[in-house]
């Protein structure tokens, strides 16, 4: 049937006389209404491409420079934009586009250069253009895009406007337009951007006010719980807050539908940051509504509306929607903003907050203008807000119940299941060799009992985080913390080991064969391979933000595991070569017959040894599920 339909796209592609389809770029007939001729499938809702200019502003001959792209990464091979007037006083397009991207070449208008279009079918993640105003006032104007998705569904998108681009000539005292130069793009925006909004203009030009000395913390508002409502950080500020989110009505109006809001948060870094409070109707990112106050070199300020739909912040149309009244300082290490937010407007994704919401806080760097991916998971309420009460609301629990699983099952299964198991089966056969259960040697059953234990729970562990990330996850690290990237990579490579193990066993050569050999070092190094690479990966998990760790104590008990392992590992190993019982053991000894008692194979110290390892792997599992499972509303700062 796949094939069928790509036959069939191919073939109007062929046949048909106009359209994005081209793949060399659209001809003259789809500059009129900018609309392929094949037919579109399931292309409703919200278009997954935006695009971005570099101001938000312009005057005649002046020259705008942008991106178009995807916030959620989609790609796509075919585009036909144009520039047309918002009064719709005109449908001819406006100014013309020069070429500064090699994916694209000019079409349609006067000179074949009032469009711009795409050269080849290939895929692409964002194309930059420019566009030059014309020389006489022209009106408040958008950019309106057409973008072909896939050829193998024929799927495309029609009417994707950027946000308004406002003439001078008719509003010259709006910010920008009084001498303020036309910020141009910056050349390191011809990547994909990842998950980012557009960042809207400036909306107050006073410079950041700094205080010396630099306070040390943000002082509890004692009109929380009286005329305002609060969302403090978890220690309820009691000596001086990280954070502080405060609202009530708007000050100077009787209008019940404004409410002002107020962010106070303590920053290292002043330059390019961003903060931001979702509202959410499940205390979650997806699917949140968002009020962010941006600087950008610590000398301007702005605000941004937007949505999360997913993993992807997508900015509304109109940049600063139901927001207004912003004022934005800097004291020392504490970035300050206020602004009003109307509760309800007509526009899907913007929540009406006459309803109660979870509150979110979230905080992260502005790249190439642009609010980038926050770098620690945003703060949610305990419980849903009502924004007609003056309530006082604490934090939730920052982390998942499938992130709280999946950390703790990749405890339990490398730190306690594997690390018995492998000690077990390669030192401790002496001691339990003479023993038999189930038809079964002990430490050959309490071996493989361990190890399936473990493999259980790894693989538990990795269908809980590909349900809560929803596939693949994607780490953004924290500063100083890029390491951290490899985790997901890692915990693959150490699943697939976990998996291969138990299934090389199951075809192992009898204990006799002369082949056992290449069996038992193929099953160690398998084996180990997979136990040092999980524990890497533990110490690597420890430092994720989502994780939510102390990570203090957490780093001490996986200095203390890895100590405590070694230790006993080398203990044995000295031992066991110096035992005049051992020989051979690890090679000869079988799962089911027993072997002539060995002198010495009871030793009081390999006894002890391996009560010891038992009992430190199970306080240190227990340490560290202690960390991971108790509810978390401080975290680290």
């Amino acid at each position: 049937m796949g094939y069928k339909v790509l036959f069939t796209v191919f073939l109007l592609a062929g046949v048909c006389p106009g359209g994005l389809a081209y793949p060399t770029g659209a001809p003259l007939q789809a500059c009129a209404d900018m609309k392929p001729l094949h037919p579109p499938t399931t292309t409703s809702g919200q278009a997954p491409f935006a695009i971005k200019t570099s101001t938000l502003v312009y005057t005649p001959g002046a020259e705008i420079t942008g991106t178009i792209y995807s916030p959620s990464g989609v790609k796509f091979r075919g585009l036909l934009m144009e520039v047309l007037k918002t009064d719709n006083t005109s449908t001819d397009p406006v100014g013309t586009f020069d070429v500064v991207d090699n994916n694209t070449q000019t079409q349609c208008g006067q000179g074949s250069k009032q469009g711009l279009t795409h050269v080849s079918n290939s895929n692409k993640t964002s194309v930059t253009f420019k566009w030059i105003a014309p020389s006489a006032p022209a009106g408040d104007i958008r950019f309106r895009l057409s973008v072909v998705e896939s050829y193998d569904v024929s799927r495309y998108w029609l009417g994707i406007f950027s946000a308004t681009v406002q003439d001078c000539s008719i509003h010259p005292t709006i910010v920008g337009c009084k001498g303020s130069p036309t910020p141009p793009l910056p050349a390191s925006s011809s990547a994909r951007p990842s998950s980012i909004s557009t960042l809207p203009p400036t909306k107050s030009t006073q410079s950041p006010v700094i205080t010396s000395p630099a306070k040390s913390s943000i002082p509890y508002d004692p009109a929380c719980g009286k005329t305002k409502g609060c969302f403090p950080d978890a220690s309820r500020c009691s000596s001086g807050c990280h954070y502080l989110v405060t609202w009530g009505p708007a000050a100077a109006t009787d209008e019940s539908d404004i409410i002002a809001f107020n962010i106070k948060m303590m920053l290292d870094d002043m330059s390019d940051v961003w903060m931001a409070v979702g509202l959410s109707k499940t205390g979650k990112m997806d699917k949140t509504t968002v009020a962010a106050c941006l600087t950008q070199g610590g000398q301007s300020f702005s605000l941004s509306s937007s949505y999360n739909n997913g993993h992807a912040n997508v900015p509304f149309s109109n940049p600063t929607m139901g927001l207004s009244g912003m004022d934005a300082s800097v004291s020392g290490k504490v970035f300050s903003c206020s602004f009003t937010r109307l509760r309800a407007m007509n526009e899907t994704n913007f929540w009406n907050i006459s309803d109660p919401m979870y509150i979110l806080v979230g905080t992260g760097p502005v790249a190439n203008g642009l609010m980038s991916q926050h770098m620690v998971d945003p703060v949610s309420s305990s419980a849903k807000i009502n924004f007609t009460a003056f309530s006082i609301i604490g934090e939730g629990d920052r982390t998942s119940i499938l992130i709280k699983a999946h950390g703790a099952l990749m405890t339990v299964a490398w730190l306690f299941f594997s690390s018995v198991g492998i000690v077990v089966a390669r030192h401790c056969k002496s001691i339990l060799e003479h023993k038999l259960l189930l038809k079964h040697k002990s430490w050959f059953l309490a071996h493989r009992t361990m190890m399936t234990l473990a493999a259980l729970c790894v693989i538990a562990a990795v269908v809980a985080i590909f349900v809560e990330r929803k596939g693949f996850s994607k780490i953004v690290p924290e500063v100083g913390k890029e390491y951290t990237k490899a985790h997901p990579f890692l915990g693959i490579v150490v699943a697939a080991l976990t998996v291969i193990n138990p299934i090389m066993a199951l075809f192992r050569p009898a204990p006799e064969s002369k082949k056992r050999y290449i069996f038992n070092w193929a099953h160690f190094f398998v084996g180990t391979s997979a136990h040092i690479l999980a524990v890497i990966n533990v110490f690597f998990g420890c430092h994720l933000s989502a994780a939510h760790l102390d990570k203090s104590s957490a780093l001490y008990l996986m200095v203390a595991y890895v100590a405590v392992f070694v230790a006993v590992y080398i203990i044995f190993e000295i031992h066991n070569r110096c035992s005049k019982s051992k020989k051979d053991q690890y090679v000869q000894f079988s799962a089911t017959t027993l072997p002539p008692k060995a002198v010495g194979s009871g030793s009081s110290l390999m006894v002890f040894m391996l009560v010891f390892h038992v009992l430190m792997m199970a306080a240190v599992s227990f340490g560290l599920l202690f960390l991971i499972l108790w509810p978390n509303t401080t975290g680290s700062h």
